[in-house]
Parts: structure tokens; sequence; C-alpha cells
């Protein structure tokens, strides 16, 4: 089976899901307009300027050339107003759409041309993939879809397994992970605010942010006003073994997200026996169940008492019994994808071939 790949090829997540279709059997090809100098993918070159529709309307004829030549089975296009509005116009079948989250809950509907796009690419998708199941429940209500799959991005079963051997132990620092981009929509300034009130009732802490974006240099302005720059440390974007290395050495992982699906960094951070505390949000609410973990978007105070609750090993050690059915159940990297691989054989052989 042939499969075409369009997306930003800068993504962990496209370069997660090649490489598990390619070790599923799949002859794979990965095209995109969005590369490092590295991509030894089918690069895309846009006729019109970066960003806004007309840069992937402008790679259509290139995209339908590439798909003449390659023969896919089945096209996936990750996110819908980028690579799947491509896709949509080229009107190759099947069509797998995979929505990543803020494609649907944020862009889809912020007025009449971004709702008519939103339609039109899910009308024409043969298969809508998401990976929480308030965002199909948003995009059925855009548009009528012909067929849905809810698989998790998930975490890898190595990190799940290096997890359930790691023994948690009381913290004489507590150490706070943050994982969210430095951007608006992750909102991190709340968390900074809410350790000044942890260090103001004397609680001893240390806060990791990890991550880069357009806001950095607002935060550490503000971490230094706050008098807690001595308690933050900033790693900037991590690599897989970094990255882990940093969950293994925090005890409470916070995300201040505004809005989110299936978190990925959330599940990594749970493979880890991590104290979760997040924002109260549909997509977060699907894999939390206790109200202990859920903070109020934006209220300072209330993410600060959340903390507390989270001090101990032994509320660590609670919360991971919560939660660990669900990771196993859904959240595990191989599984989601033998899952999504199972479904595009079905639709390929289900699909009318003329």
């Amino acid at each position: 089976m042939r499969i075409l790949f369009l997306s930003e090829a800068i993504s962990p997540h496209i370069a997660r899901w090649q490489k598990a279709f390619t070790e599923l059997g799949w002859e794979t090809l990965l095209a995109s307009c969005d590369y490092t100098d590295g991509f030894n993918g089918h690069r895309l070159s846009p006729k019109a300027a970066a960003g806004g529709p007309q840069r992937y309307l402008s790679i259509v004829d290139q995209v339908e050339k590439l798909a003449s030549d390659f023969q896919p089975h089945l096209i996936n296009a990750h996110f819908l107003p980028t690579y799947g509005l491509t896709a949509a116009m080229a009107n190759i079948h099947p069509l797998a759409l995979t929505l990543w989250g803020s494609d649907i809950l944020l862009s889809a509907q912020k007025g009449f041309l971004q709702r008519w796009r939103s339609r039109f690419v899910l009308r024409r998708s043969d298969l809508v993939v998401a990976d929480a199941q308030c965002a199909l429940d948003v995009a059925k209500a855009i548009a009528s879809i012909q067929r849905q799959l809810v698989v998790s991005f998930g975490v890898s079963r190595v990190w799940y397994e290096s997890g359930l051997v790691r023994e948690l132990k009381e913290s004489n620092t507590l150490q706070i992970l943050s994982c969210r981009k430095f951007e608006p929509l992750y909102d991190v300034q709340t968390l900074i605010k809410a350790a000044r009130l942890l260090r103001d009732d004397g609680f001893n802490f240390h806060l990791t942010l990890v991550g880069s974006g357009s806001l950095e240099s607002n935060l550490r302005t503000l971490a230094h006003s706050q008098g807690i720059a001595d308690r933050i440390t900033y790693t900037g974007a991590l690599g897989d073994e970094q990255l882990f290395n940093a969950y293994r050495r925090s005890d409470i992982y916070v995300s201040t997200a505004l809005s989110d699906t299936t978190s990925v960094s959330l599940l990594e951070a749970m493979s880890q026996k991590l104290y979760p505390i997040v924002t109260d949000i549909p997509g977060n609410r699907e894999w939390l169940t206790s109200d202990r973990y859920f903070f109020k978007s934006g209220d300072v105070a209330d993410l600060a008492g959340k903390i507390k609750l989270g001090a101990s090993r032994q509320a660590r050690e609670e919360a991971y019994s919560n939660y660990q059915p669900l990771l196993v159940q859904k959240g595990i990297r191989d599984d989601q994808m033998r899952i999504a691989d199972l479904t595009f054989r079905k639709v390929i052989d289900e699909y009318p071939r003329r």
C-alpha cells in the first residue's frame, strides 16, 4: 500500500505518523512546502507568498502531478486550512483528513470564508481523523462527515514502559514542569504569576519551562518583576532524550493552554507518573476525571492551590492510579497507529474504484 502524506515537515507529529506507517508496511511519501534543509521528502514550491490560503492553493497542481506519478492508494492531509485545503482542491481520493486541534477549534469558524473552507474540506474528505472527540464534535457541527476516527498522537510504548518502573519519591524542592509554547494561546504567564503566590506562601519549588516562542522576552521580564526569576529554568526546545529527562526530573506537569484537543505533552507527563494540573477545557476532560487536576483558565489563585494538592508523593501515586487505565486504553502511540492503519486500509478497500 502506498500513502501520500501532506503536512508541514517541520512538525514532529508528521514524522511520527510517517515512521509508524512505514514500520506497518506502507510505502510512504511526505510532500511539504514547510521543511528544513535536511528534508528528504517531496519539496513543494508555493507560487504565492508565505501565509494565507493562496499559498496552499498555489501547490494544488504540484500535488496533482505528484499523485499521478506516485499513485498513492490513499492521501492523508494534516491540518485543515493548509494541506487539507490543498488535498480537497486536488480532489484526490480516498482522502483522509487529520485534524490537529487549533485548525478546527480556533480557525474553522472565525468568519464566513473560514467556515466555508472548513465545510468544503470536510465534505471532500472520505475519513476525518481527530485526536479528541471534542474536535470531531465541532467538525460535525460544521459539515456532514462521511467517516470518522478518533486516535491520539500518543506517547511511545518505550516511554510508557519506562514510567511503569519509575519509583516516586518525596521532593524537598517540588519540580514543576511546563512544555507549552511561549505564545498567547498557551498562557504561560498565568503559571509564572501562580509561582509568585507559591513563593509568597513559603512553598519550596523550582519551575522548568520547556519551549520557545514570541513571548519569551515578556515572560522573562514578568518573572523578574514577580521576584521569582531565580526559581525558573528556561530550556528552549528539547530533543526527545532531553525532554524525557526533563519529565523524569519533575513532579508536577502544568498546562495553561486556553484551547487544546489531546495534548501529547500531557500524555508524555502521564507516562512518567507526573501529577497533572491542566486547564478545565473539553480536550483535557477526555483524559482526566477528577476536578482536583483542573483549574479555571487564567485563574492564578486556583492554579496555585491545585499545585499544592499535588505536592506529596502519595498524591502523585494516586493520580497515576487514576489516569493510567485511560493512558493504556487510548494513549499508546503504537496501538493508536495500528488502529489508524486498519481504518485506512478499510477505507481503501471500500472506496469505489472507477
